[in-house]
Formats: C-alpha cells, sequence, structure tokens
C-alpha cells in the first residue's frame, strides 16, 4: 500500500516560520498573512491542520506554544470556511494528548488548559463543536505511556537478572541486549525478561545444549544462595548515592531529550541521550535490588520515588523516539506505536 504524498505549500512555510524562535508565544502579526495563503488552495485548512499538528508532535516547547497561538488566531480569524474544514480527528487527538500526557511540557499543558475553555464558547459555530468539547476529553488512543508495552522498563524489571549489570554495557550490544547473551551459542535474541521465562521442557533432561542449559541454571541457583545477606548499615551511604545519582541521572536525561529537535535528529541517534538512557536503565536496576531488600519506610519512599522517576524518563525516551516519517495522517499514533513496539 503506497501513502499518498502529503501537501507541502506556502501554508506549511508560513507555519514553519511562525513557529520559529523568530517570534514570542503570543505573537499574532503572522496571522492575516497566513490567512490569505489558506485561503488561496482548496487543500489550505487541511494542510495547515497537519503543519500545525506536527509542530505539536515533533516540536520543542517554544514551537508547540507557538502552534497553539497560531491555531487559536485561526480558529478567530480564518473564517467559516477554515473552521468547518480544518479540525480533523487526528489533530483533535493530539490536542487532547498535549493537554493531558504526562510526557506534555507544562507550559504546553497549562496553554492547552486555557485555550480548551476559551473554545468552548463556540460549541454552536459549525465545524468547531468538537474543538469546543476539548476541555471534557481525554485522548481516545492513550495506550503508549503504559509501562507494560515500555521495553525499557520490562527489561530493567528483573534487577538480579544480570551479575554484571553494574558495568557499562559494552559497545557492540544492541541497546538493552542481556550482557550474558554472548554465553549461549544460542542466545543472541535473548533479553532480561525472556531469560527468566523459560519453562521446563520434557527434553531438559538430555544432554548437550538442554543439558548445559540446566547445569548452567543450577550454578545460577548456587550463586544466589552465596549472595551476601543484606546489611542495612553497610549499604545506607551506597543507597543514598544510588538515589542521588538516580535523581541527577533523570534530570540530565530530560534535559537533553528536551533539547533534541526531533524534526532533525532520532532521539536515539544522539550519542548524550542513549548514553544517559543507558545510565538510568542501569541504575534502575540497582535500585530495585534496595528497594527488594529494604523494609524500613525511612528509606523505601527515597527509593521508591526515584524508581518512579527513572521509569518515567525511561518511558519518555521511548516516547520521544520517533520518527517524523514514521507519522501519518490516517492512523497517526498507531503508526507511532508500530514503530516503537514492532
Amino acid at each position: 500500500m503506497f501513502s499518498q504524498k502529503k501537501p507541502y505549500s506556502a501554508v506549511t512555510v508560513n507555519i514553519e516560520t511562525l513557529t520559529s524562535e523568530t517570534y514570542e508565544e503570543d505573537d499574532l502579526s503572522g496571522i492575516p498573512d497566513l490567512v490569505e495563503v489558506i485561503k488561496l488552495q482548496a487543500s489550505g485548512p487541511a494542510e495547515a491542520a497537519r503543519a500545525i499538528r506536527k509542530k505539536l508532535k515533533y516540536g520543542n516547547v517554544h514551537r508547540q506554544l507557538r502552534a497553539l497561538t497560531i491555531l487559536d488566531g485561526l480558529i478567530q480569524n480564518a473564517g467559516p470556511r477554515f473552521q468547518r474544514a480544518f479540525a480533523d480527528e487526528t489533530l483533535l487527538e493530539r490536542l487532547r494528548v498535549c493537554g493531558t500526557s504526562d510526557l506534555s511540557d507544562p507550559d504546553v499543558k497549562r496553554k492547552c488548559t486555557e485555550l480548551f475553555r476559551s473554545w468552548s464558547q463556540y460549541k454552536s459555530t459549525p465545524g468547531l463543536e468538537r474543538i469546543a468539547k476539548l476541555h471534557q476529553e481525554l485522548p481516545k488512543r492513550k495506550v503508549a505511556a503504559t509501562q507494560e508495552r515500555s521495553k525499557a522498563v520490562r527489561e530493567t524489571e528483573n534487577p538480579f537478572g544480570e551479575e554484571e549489570e553494574d558495568k557499562p554495557p559494552s559497545p557492540t550490544h544492541r541497546t538493552g541486549e542481556s550482557s550474558r547473551s554472548h554465553q549461549t551459542p544460542y542466545g543472541g535474541a535473548s533479553g532480561t525478561v525472556s531469560s527468566f521465562s523459560h519453562t521446563k521442557s520434557p527434553s531438559s533432561s538430555g544432554g548437550g545444549f538442554f543439558g548445559g542449559s540446566k547445569d548452567k541454571k543450577k550454578k545460577d541457583k548456587d550463586k544466589k544462595g552465596k549472595r551476601k545477606p543484606f546489611n542495612l548499615e553497610l549499604e545506607k551511604e551506597a543507597m543514598k548515592s544510588a538515589i542521588a545519582e538516580s535523581s541527577i541521572a533523570t534530570t540530565n536525561l530530560n534535559n537533553t531529550l528536551q533539547s533534541i529537535n526531533r524534526e532533525r535528529e532520532r532521539i536515539s541517534e544522539n550519542p548524550q541521550a542513549v548514553a544517559g538512557f543507558e545510565g538510568c536503565k542501569q541504575l534502575r536496576r540497582k535500585i530495585l535490588r534496595y528497594i527488594h531488600h529494604v523494609e524500613s519506610e525511612e528509606w523505601l519512599g527515597s527509593l521508591l520515588r526515584a524508581n518512579d522517576e527513572l521509569v518515567t524518563a525511561l518511558m519518555t525516551f521511548e516516547q520521544l523516539d520517533r520518527s517524523i516519517d514514521a507519522d501519518s495522517d490516517s492512523d497517526d499514533d498507531l503508526a507511532e506505536q508500530a514503530h516503537i513496539y514492532r
């Protein structure tokens, strides 16, 4: 199936310019010219809606705020033809996500809240009925931001899965690959989760590969039995350090993610972002080990909070790691899901 080429004309060029850092957040000076350009072509409203949605989806915070300002300006000034034609479901869904998602910048969410309330006045305006209801709605396909669907969260769920998880991953290993996968001739595709979900095979009592696997399980069990008992007093300083490192690591990763221009660069192609992502994965394993052992309320609250921050940072990386080419006007978020969780 071949996708139809999306329109790219003076409408998109104007919106690209108007969302740049050259303009202040609430500057409406370019709206009259944009309105005229939209009126010149039949596809003007639809192209404007798509260009605005792209900025809301992939732009930095300033571009998202500018896109919202431009949309509000067009709703007020572009006339009945624009009002009846621009509000397709993909734009509406993007607005819902921007207004409610935990991944949205607080300033973007705040502006969405203000505009949604303001737009409620258009409930009787032809074409704007659905825009007027945004203040009452949540995203209809909010499936991305769940821990069950997060590969990074699943991979770090077992804190005792790797003997060398505190060591930096080898550059030759793929992101999230188990550091033990090279030890077995058939383990190339196994990850942390799958490594601990095998059931006993009737043939596991045989020799060859299965016998070796059984011996390895026995050795792993022996190692677990020999693991030193947890001593809270001895581990206090290490726990303090891990909690502090987690806070710094999540802040640094979030700042790095915010600084990347996703219209130009893929998140997973940015070395600094990838390094921060891997660091957060290792720290989460460490924090989960402490949570597993610690019962003291004095420490548990801080450890759980650190874990929550790490999970949010890891999921943010995954959510933002989307190629702009994976976008689709007809199936926006599902296209993203196919891209991330393939």
